[in-house]
């Protein structure tokens, strides 16, 4: 083919894409929002739903895509179904974007985001355990480890009401951490704080949104039958091995933590006489289950590994600090201890950290609250890194004495 030839069959060609480009774009042939990701699709629509274009409605069993709009009308709803098996049911009036969602189903990991400009939703997670999902709405940011809440977003503020887990919830005058049967309000204009009970348009709001949808008490028997094959799991994974049983011979139980890994158990024994209230605060936050999913955010190999940030980022926590209580305690390996900001003393909130080697210069400048007294060979497995490109995390973590409970 001489150089004249080759020029026109180039030219020709591309002319034959661009055409088949358009044709296909102009006609429908191929929906351009479908290039993206698909991350779950619709169960269940009632009435008028629309995706990025008011002319294009979504219908049941139409996928879901990344950075997809959903806006519904009035008496309108739509339940869908995400990857991971979480639910997002989306109420009348409303308007938000799903971000992404990414599901590892070998990792067993599911991290996603979606933001809510107005209107009513109901998130409830799957059975991943370790989620990291978050909702941003105009004046708040909720982070999700495991939970199912419902939540309302006006031109007035955000009003989120916890029904199973608990909601880390950020906003721009702090941070709390919002647990099953709370209901947390920031408005627009005043102080953000704790209801007694949902605000009546929020209330009304809901039930007509899962009333339109057939939320059903079928389907809250099927979500009981599933926590209780999870907690039967659970149970059969909090036995002990010959080893794990010798760790524990005499120790009180109460004082026992049971933190487990993918890959085995590390079992802490608290020391309530030397950080009582830092104690106090631990098991209130392990019964609460904050711990679980969270990751390793800082591991450096023979110095010490971090976790307790519900953000992994190293900068969060659960949004109440402590006073230090600083003993004499030597810093060796296996030590627990609690972070806190470099220049304030009293600022540890949930983070803590295990000393992977000895750090005798840590010595008198932090609360130190436990010991590891199993499982340090197990951290001493873990990926390194501020963070680690691929973190290990906190499946759960428990009080032996609450084995029953």
């Amino acid at each position: 083919m001489d150089k004249q030839s080759f020029v026109k069959f180039r030219i020709n060609r591309m002319m034959l894409i661009t055409f088949v480009i358009a044709m296909v774009t102009v006609f429908g042939w191929i929906d351009p929002v479908q290039c993206a990701a698909d991350i779950g699709f619709a169960k269940n629509v009632t009435n008028k739903v629309y995706g990025k274009s008011l002319s294009k409605k979504v219908r049941p069993g139409d996928r879901f895509f990344h950075n997809q709009r959903i806006r519904t009308s009035l008496d309108s709803g739509v339940d869908i179904r995400f990857l991971d098996a979480s639910v997002l049911y989306v109420g009348e009036l409303s308007d938000l974007t799903l971000d992404n969602m990414i599901y590892d189903i070998n990792k067993k990991t599911a991290t996603g985001a979606l933001q809510i400009l107005k209107g009513v939703m109901r998130f409830a997670s799957g059975a991943v355990p370790n989620l990291n999902f978050t909702v941003k709405t105009g004046n708040a940011t909720l982070g999700i480890r495991g939970a199912t809440f419902d939540l309302m977003a006006t031109s007035g503020g955000t009003e989120v009401a916890v029904r199973e887990g608990a909601v880390q919830v950020n906003f721009p005058s702090g941070s709390k951490q919002v647990v099953a049967g709370q209901v947390f309000r920031i408005p627009k204009i005043g102080e953000a704080g704790f209801e007694s009970s949902m605000s009546v348009k929020m209330k009304k709001s809901v039930s007509k949104m899962l009333r339109m949808l057939e939320v059903s008490s079928v389907d809250a028997s099927k979500a009981t039958v599933k926590k209780k094959n999870a907690k039967q799991k659970e149970d059969r994974a909090l036995k002990q091995s010959p080893a794990e049983n010798k760790a524990t011979i005499g120790k009180n139980l109460h004082n026992i933590l049971y933190m487990d890994l993918s890959y085995g158990r590390v079992i802490i024994e608290m020391m309530p006489n030397l950080a009582p209230n830092h104690i106090k605060r631990i098991k209130q936050l392990v019964r609460e289950k904050f711990y679980d999913g969270h990751k390793f955010h800082n591991v450096i190999s023979g110095f010490v590994a971090e976790t307790g940030d519900p953000t992994g980022t190293g900068v969060g926590g659960s949004g109440t600090k402590l006073r230090a209580e600083i003993s004499g305690t030597r810093f060796t390996r296996g030590l627990v201890g609690m972070k806190r900001d470099r220049n304030n003393p009293d600022s540890a909130d949930s983070q803590f950290f295990i000393l992977l080697g000895d750090a005798m210069h840590l010595e008198g400048k932090y609360t130190a609250w436990g010991r590891v007294i199993h499982g340090m060979l197990l951290m001493d497995r873990m990926h390194t890194g501020s963070p680690p490109t691929n973190p290990d995390y906190i499946v759960r973590m428990r009080i032996a004495s609450d084995r029953g409970g």
